[in-house]
């Protein structure tokens, strides 16, 4: 039986299409977010890898959100990606560079993004992500 799980980063459920089994790596198709099967008292959850680098997380969120939605970056990616770096050493999390508010809308991709505002402007709030011509 196909059921929704939500996953941690974005905080959205989502069908898992495949086969669930402990360890096993999956893709928040909402956020790009890679994840991890586990399973407890026979309900299953997602949570993030453990012991993974936070520039590989990120860059590989990063990665698999504009493969999903089919956008591109710009030059300004690589100092995108150390304002990420520095706002969760800072703050625990990935929050957007570009945003006051450190709150969990704000964690990259952002809710602002998710929500179609690369389709509509051409590309998110601080140019991480855009579209293509």
């Amino acid at each position: 039986m196909r059921e929704k799980i939500l996953c941690p980063v974005c905080e959205v459920s989502f069908l898992i299409k495949e086969e669930k089994a402990a360890g096993k790596p999956t893709i928040c198709p909402v956020c790009g977010a890679i994840l991890i099967m586990k399973e407890s008292q026979g309900n299953w959850f997602l949570s993030r890898p453990a012991g993974m680098e936070p520039a590989t997380e990120i860059r590989q969120r990063m990665d698999n959100f504009a493969r999903l939605r089919g956008y591109h970056f710009n030059d300004m990616k690589d100092p995108l990606v150390e304002g990420l770096l520095k706002k969760r050493e800072r703050f625990g999390d990935f929050y957007c560079p570009c945003k006051i508010d450190n709150i969990q809308e704000n964690v990259c991709p952002c809710l602002e993004t998710r929500m179609g505002s690369v389709e509509r402007d051409g590309r998110c709030h601080c140019g991480l992500f855009w579209k293509k011509l």
